[in-house]
């Protein structure tokens, strides 16, 4: 069982493990009721206003060759447990969990290197649980509460860990096959015209599949091209 560690306020629960690696017992939960310097991918403002979950998770796997496969790992776990609850949502990948278009989910991960080496994998999560209005977040998100779903924080966090934490150790061994059937069938943009924005420049095509790797292939102009990293749009 996960060693969970709640407080009411933080800058930021993946500052915090960054922070505290070398004391904390590998696979330790911080959790936040609010963050002050909440951040995203690409180092994005997180809102982390009251009524999300926001948590971060301490890994220190044995095996670091798919660290990004145990990021995919968490997006897919919090989809299944919302499916728990009746809803619907779709993976956007490598790590968005939207519902209808909307943003429920996003995760960041950070790898921490000591001595030349990965010493651990911090993953910061933050779900929209409880807000009743997130139109003011500058994209189009929503909560489980907008979805007719009340449930406790805490209990929504420890059903994501348990579902987290049954495959944890099998992609840290075999990487995405272990979770490509069930990602793949959360996918939703397959055979769709997409773009995948990194920084300024953009590479637009048909989404053909996910690689063993859990890269995205896309059938571009220029030919097919497997892309590593980047905003999905639609």
């Amino acid at each position: 069982m996960s060693n969970i560690l709640y407080f009411e306020t933080l800058d930021s629960t993946q500052s915090y493990l960054k922070e505290h690696f070398t004391q904390l017992d590998d696979q330790t939960v911080v959790v936040a009721g609010t963050q002050t310097a909440g951040r995203g991918r690409f180092d994005r403002r997180w809102i982390s206003e009251p009524g999300g979950l926001y948590f971060s998770v301490l890994l220190k796997p044995t095996k670091t060759d798919f660290l990004a496969n145990i990021t995919q790992l968490m997006a897919l776990s919090i989809c299944q447990t919302a499916e728990k609850y009746g809803i619907e949502p779709n993976l956007k990948w490598p790590n968005d969990v939207q519902v209808s278009g909307k943003k429920l989910c996003g995760i960041l991960s950070e790898a921490v290197a000591q001595n030349g080496k990965i010493a651990c994998l911090v993953l910061g999560v933050g779900i929209n649980v409880a807000q009743k209005d997130l139109s003011h977040v500058g994209q189009p998100a929503v909560s489980l509460r907008e979805l007719g779903v009340n449930i406790a924080k805490e209990d929504f966090l420890q059903a994501v860990l348990d579902i987290f934490f049954q495959h944890y150790e099998a992609v840290v061994a075999e990487g995405f096959s272990v979770i490509y059937p069930a990602y793949k069938e959360r996918f939703p943009f397959l055979g769709k015209q997409i773009a995948v924005k990194n920084g300024t420049s953009a590479v637009t095509g048909i989404a053909q599949d996910l690689s063993p790797r859990g890269t995205l292939l896309l059938q571009t102009q220029n030919g097919p091209q497997e892309i590593l990293i980047g905003d999905l749009i639609v």
